[in-house]
């Protein structure tokens, strides 16, 4: 007997068009395909969801990598869609009989930072004419700073591993050519010993440890958590300013 053909799953393999959070099908409504930096895709409707756990609201964090993507303007909606898996709607959900998950009634809500930023740029512009000087500090001036410090540091970061893995390997490879020329000097014939081997053995053993101290330093700087200390910050001045 012939073959079934199965070419509607051939042609549309359902899970590159399904959500890994709620594993429900992509739209082009509230379960967007929503790509991340990490190019991992999830749907609008789990990102909204995640980012309000965010204590930063200008960044999510992967729920698979953990690598943080910047939110523009702190809303979800903003991220690029998966284009690859839209142009393929809605032929993936037609050839698939299972029905999708009811969406809640609303949509999750924004973020609190957002909500707080929007009441004070609302609350600023309504009292504009007869501002006076306070020691109130602008909810919008803290995300911002905080924005460019995060991004500062983590600029800092990339230029110390980079440098940090070129000088582990000119001392590995240094020590190499320091080590084979320290034998070949150390078992040289030669009447009177010369110096050069013993010297270039204790420089490869030095240059071993840099290599090994330099390594350690790259692994702590690169797989150490992030140290939150102005954490909430931005969230508990606007609740004080509300």
């Amino acid at each position: 007997g012939a073959e079934p053909p199965g070419e509607a799953s051939t042609a549309f393999p359902y899970e590159e068009y399904e959500c890994k959070i709620c594993y429900n099908y992509f739209d082009l409504d509230r379960r967007a395909p929503k790509i991340l930096e990490c190019l991992h895709t999830f749907c609008e409707e789990c990102l909204n969801t995640l980012h309000l756990r965010e204590e930063r609201p200008w960044r999510i964090s992967c729920p698979v990598c953990r690598h943080r993507t910047p939110v523009p303007d702190y809303r979800i909606q903003n991220l690029p869609n998966n284009t690859k898996v839209t142009e393929d709607f809605p032929l993936y959900i037609d050839s698939d009989p299972l029905p999708q998950d009811a969406l809640p009634p609303y949509p999750p809500p924004l973020h609190p930072a957002l909500i707080a930023l929007r009441r004070e740029e609302a609350s600023g512009a309504s009292t504009a004419s007869q501002a006076t000087p306070s020691t109130t500090v602008s909810t919008a001036t803290t995300l911002s700073q905080d924005s460019v410090r995060y991004d500062s540091c983590q600029s800092c970061k990339r230029v110390a591993l980079t440098t940090g893995c070129v000088c582990v390997i000119f001392s590995f490879l240094s020590m190499l050519v320091l080590l084979f020329m320290g034998l070949i000097f150390v078992h040289s014939h030669s009447s009177p010993p010369s110096p050069a081997g013993p010297i270039c053995l204790s420089v490869a053993s030095i240059l071993a440890m840099f290599s090994v101290v330099v390594t350690w330093l790259i692994c702590w700087l690169k797989y150490r958590p992030d140290h939150e200390t102005g954490r909430s910050s931005a969230t508990n001045n606007s609740r004080r300013n509300a």
